[in-house]
């Protein structure tokens, strides 16, 4: 591996370190960006031209060179960790991953600003960690595109406890109570993002209904 490389690598440990990654997690991650960029290496690309493309490329070989390794396909979630090392390691390098998506319509135009502006709030105003901002922006950028494709560009401003109630009902098949509640949690944070900057006429994350978790 070339020593920028190397630096790369020692840099990003030390993001996760400083971040509070554990010691393995961050070791599973490093582990999985080192094998990256070897994979961009003999490939000759660039990390700052990377897309999200070569990235799925890249996640179907290791599927493939871990079934020749282990004589098995790996486990359902197995590729939640080598995809977040990599992730976390285009950030590093590229300053933004996933990149900045390009608008098409006034729906995209909307939904970019809003959630380049609820990062920023989320970073600077919340202070929350990559892995917690990571999280909301996913179900920001979702719940974004279902409401304004469904609706257009104009129905935040009339949305309605029936428009939560049926995202939560599209978002909750097949999934646990625990993962339920996270996405309820993180669908409230956006709702009072949207009221505070007066994009909602009210404020609806007291609505959101998430499954009470019993511990027994």
């Amino acid at each position: 591996m070339p020593n920028t490389d190397c630096e790369l690598i020692s840099e990003l440990r030390s993001v996760l370190t400083s971040q509070r990654y554990s010691p393995v997690v961050a070791g599973n991650y490093c582990a999985y960006a080192r094998g990256f960029l070897d994979y961009l290496a003999r490939r000759s690309i660039p990390i700052a031209e990377v897309t999200e493309a070569q990235v799925g490329y890249y996640l179907h070989h290791a599927i493939t060179m871990f079934r020749k390794r282990h004589g098995r396909p790996p486990g359902p979630c197995w590729h939640s960790i080598p995809r977040s090392g990599i992730h976390a390691l285009l950030r590093l390098a590229q300053g933004r991953w996933p990149p900045a998506p390009k608008a098409t319509c006034a729906a995209d135009t909307l939904r970019f600003t809003i959630c380049d502006e609820y990062e920023i709030w989320l970073r600077e105003e919340r202070g929350l960690a990559e892995r917690s901002i990571y999280a909301l922006m996913w179900e920001g950028r979702n719940f974004l595109t279902w409401q304004l494709d469904r609706c257009g560009v104009d129905s935040l401003v009339e949305m309605s406890v029936g428009d939560i109630d049926r995202y939560m009902d599209m978002r909750s098949p097949h999934q646990t109570r625990k993962s339920v509640k996270d996405v309820a949690e993180r669908l409230r944070s956006l709702l009072r993002y949207l009221h505070r900057t007066r994009r909602t006429a009210i404020d609806l994350s007291p609505h959101v209904i998430a499954p009470a978790i019993v511990c027994l």
